[in-house]
């Protein structure tokens, strides 16, 4: 909840009070008021945050969070995915919002679907009769020879439980956490970045606010925490 709190505050940099802090917590879950004082406090006399006049701000500048908004096309798909399956949890990105973290262009360009496990095969019907792009699930064998350089393509894989996503509007996406570890992990994202993934980590460090924690959760939970460990000592986080 720390770091939950910490994103909302460092997002209202004009400052947020507390009521509204418990409101985007909640997200229409409930959620302890009096934690939330219990922490605020603490951050305050850590001097992490700052408190005028009942409104929280950050005592410093902090890195941005990095938002893998999708482009209008793919918002559209999104939508159109969740208005035919209502209960599914689903997510969205395309894999330009990696370029400016590599530095080399790739000429693999891709819209990653997640869908959970029992929801893929659903989700990779309606998408075909949603757009006129290939679309193609991570987990087929074949995959790797389907990736052609120069086509935009639509590929599903499946949302693994507990994953670490955030919602913009009606959208929800992964978090930079989630991304860093599927490149290491999905077939496609992998073929994608190749050897990047030292600079990728790198440069997402440097540039973005990143949970070590979250990561590295994440990444056990997709049997890649060594691997992931390994590249942080390696590039010194």
């Amino acid at each position: 909840m720390t770091e939950r709190i910490l994103e909302i505050i460092s997002h209202h940099p004009e400052g947020v009070n507390t009521g509204t802090i418990i409101s985007l917590l909640s997200s229409g879950d409930s959620v302890a008021g009096k934690s939330v004082y219990v922490i605020l406090n603490r951050l305050t006399r850590e001097g992490r945050i700052r408190k005028e006049n009942g409104i929280y701000s950050m005592s410093s500048p902090m890195k941005p969070t990095f938002v893998a908004i999708p482009g209008k096309a793919d918002r559209e798909l999104f939508t159109g995915l969740r208005r035919e399956m209502p209960f599914s949890r689903l997510c969205i990105w395309h894999t330009d919002s990696l370029i400016p973290l590599m530095h080399d262009i790739p000429n693999i360009r891709m819209t990653l679907v997640g869908a959970e496990k029992d929801a893929v095969s659903p989700a990779m019907d309606r998408l075909e009769n949603m757009t006129d792009r290939v679309v193609l699930r991570d987990a087929d064998g074949d995959i790797l020879s389907r990736l052609a350089p120069g086509r935009d393509l639509v590929v599903v894989s499946t949302l693994i439980s507990q994953s670490p996503t955030v919602t913009v509007g009606d959208v929800t996406s992964p978090t930079i956490e989630k991304i860093l570890v599927d490149i290491l992990c999905d077939n496609a994202l992998h073929a994608m970045t190749g050897s990047e993934s030292y600079a990728i980590y790198s440069t997402a460090f440097d540039r973005y606010s990143i949970s070590r924690k979250a990561l590295l959760r994440y990444a056990g939970r997709r049997n890649r925490k060594d691997v992931v460990e390994t590249i942080l000592n390696e590039i010194g986080r």
